[in-house]
C-alpha cells in the first residue's frame, strides 16, 4: 500500500513538473515570438519633384530617424520620425568689433536647413531576418535660415534664426530591414511626399562681407514635394 502511495505521488510531481516546464517552454515562445519597438537611422538623399525642382534646383542632403511600436501583436506599427536636409550656406572668417572698440577675427556661418517631422502608420507583415513594410505619413517641414557667429576668442557661438518658415507634407514609403544579427538591421528606405508652398534659401544668393561681417540672402518660394531615399541601422527591442 505505502509502496502504490509512493508512486502516485511521484506520477503527481512528475505530471507538475512537466506542465510547469511547457507553460515555461509557451513563454519563452511567445517572448522570442513578440513583436518589438525598432529604432532606425541612417543617412538620406531628398529630390525635389516639380515646382521644388524647378525653382530650387538641388538635391539635399542628411540623416534621418524614425521610432516604431506595434499594435499588440499585430502587423501594424505607429510611430514618428525625424529628418534634417542641409539646403545650403557659406561661411568666411570676417572682422568683427570688439567691447574695446577694437577689430578681432571671427567665423561666420549663414546655413539654410529644412527640418521634417512626421507620425506614420506602417503596415509589417513579416517578423524574420527580411521586413518589408509600407506606410502612410502626415507632419510638417521647417524651413529656416540661421546665422551663427563665433569669435576667435573662443567664446561660445552666438546663433540668430534669420527665418522660419513652416509647411504640411503628407506621403507614403516603402523599406525593408534585413537582420545582420540578433536585434540589429540593415534598413533601405524610399518615401515620396507632397508639401504645401513655403520659402526657403536660395543658396546661391548668400554673400557674406568679410570686412564687417554683414551678409545677405534672397529667398526662393514654391511647392515643395519631393522623394527621398535613405540608407541606415535599425535596432529591435
Amino acid at each position: 500500500m505505502k509502496k502504490l502511495i509512493f508512486i502516485a505521488i511521484a506520477i503527481l510531481l512528475s505530471a507538475e513538473i512537466a506542465e510547469a516546464q511547457e507553460l515555461n517552454n509557451r513563454q519563452v515562445i511567445n517572448v522570442r515570438n513578440r513583436r518589438s519597438p525598432t529604432l532606425s537611422a541612417g543617412l538620406q538623399l531628398a529630390v525635389p519633384m516639380g515646382e521644388f525642382a524647378d525653382v530650387y534646383g538641388k538635391n539635399l542632403f542628411g540623416i534621418n530617424a524614425l521610432l516604431s511600436f506595434p499594435l499588440l501583436n499585430l502587423p501594424i506599427e505607429v510611430g514618428g520620425g525625424f529628418a534634417w536636409n542641409r539646403m545650403g550656406g557659406d561661411e568666411s572668417s570676417v572682422s568683427i568689433t570688439d567691447n574695446m572698440g577694437g577689430l578681432k577675427i571671427a567665423e561666420l556661418k549663414v546655413n539654410g536647413n529644412a527640418y521634417t517631422y512626421q507620425l506614420h502608420g506602417r503596415l509589417r507583415p513579416f517578423d524574420g531576418k527580411f521586413r518589408p513594410y509600407g506606410e502612410l505619413f502626415v507632419g510638417a517641414r521647417n524651413f529656416a535660415v540661421n546665422s551663427k557667429l563665433k569669435s576667435s576668442s573662443g567664446t561660445e557661438p552666438s546663433t540668430e534664426y534669420l527665418s522660419r518658415k513652416l509647411t504640411a507634407v503628407a506621403g507614403y514609403a516603402i523599406g525593408a530591414k534585413f537582420e545582420l544579427t540578433p536585434g540589429v538591421f540593415a534598413e533601405a528606405r524610399f518615401e515620396k511626399s507632397a508639401g504645401s508652398n513655403a520659402e526657403y534659401i536660395d543658396p546661391e544668393s548668400v554673400f557674406i562681407n568679410t570686412t564687417d561681417g554683414t551678409f545677405n540672402y534672397s529667398t526662393l518660394n514654391s511647392r515643395t514635394d519631393q522623394w527621398a531615399l535613405s540608407l541606415g541601422i535599425a535596432f529591435s527591442f
